[in-house]
């Protein structure tokens, strides 16, 4: 984790000094245990901006795609993240993502499973739900507001966590998770709308 570790430090000083950043409800972010952070997807540096504001190290689950990159996969993986097939049920990255949650370690979601360039959100998949629930972790909603450009103000929206309500103590229902996943994004959207009245 030393490079995470290095690379965190470097962007939590750089960036505030390229945007405007204003981060907002910081103080809802856990001290320990674990939880998973959950944010809407503008671009593909969001996940930089999520490991910033969280002191902790933040393990991703990230398109496959970026691991037929000879550098960005090994980057990827050298901070901690690991691959997710998009569009159907990937077991082996939900095992990943449970065996990280149980060992106590923070996991990053973009439910939306890819960028949205309209600027309206996007439907999500049921995966930040089940993993929460199966898990039985916290989740941290958080809305991302703003351009990646020089100067620009950036906004991050933090809310306070969530949990997924499940009957039966890890086996999500199909309809407790479409519940838990419309929880997520309408809290999302919530704090996204937050962010655009303070412009």
């Amino acid at each position: 984790m030393r490079l995470y570790r290095f690379l965190h430090r470097v962007m939590a000083w750089l960036v505030p000094r390229l945007v405007r950043f204003r981060p907002q409800g910081l103080g809802n972010i856990p001290e320990d245990g674990p939880f998973i952070i959950a944010a809407n997807h503008i671009h593909a540096l969001d996940p930089v901006i999520v490991a910033i504001i969280v002191p902790r190290p933040v393990s991703f689950m990230a398109k496959e795609e970026i691991m037929h990159s000879r550098f960005l996969g090994w980057l990827v993986k050298q901070l901690g993240s690991f691959p997710v097939k998009r569009g159907k049920a990937d077991i082996q990255a939900i095992r990943q993502a449970l065996k990280l949650l149980a060992a106590g370690q923070v996991l990053g979601i973009f439910p939306e499973g890819t960028r949205n360039k309209t600027g309206e959100m996007q439907a999500a998949f049921e995966g930040t739900a089940l993993l929460a629930a199966r898990a039985q972790v916290p989740i941290v909603p958080v809305a991302l507001h703003g351009r990646y450009r020089l100067g620009s103000i950036f906004r991050v929206n933090v809310g306070e966590p969530i949990r997924i309500p499940s009957a039966i103590a890890g086996k999500p229902t199909a309809e407790e998770r479409a519940q838990g996943t419309e929880m997520i994004m309408q809290r999302i959207a919530d704090l996204l709308a937050g962010c655009e009245e303070g412009n």
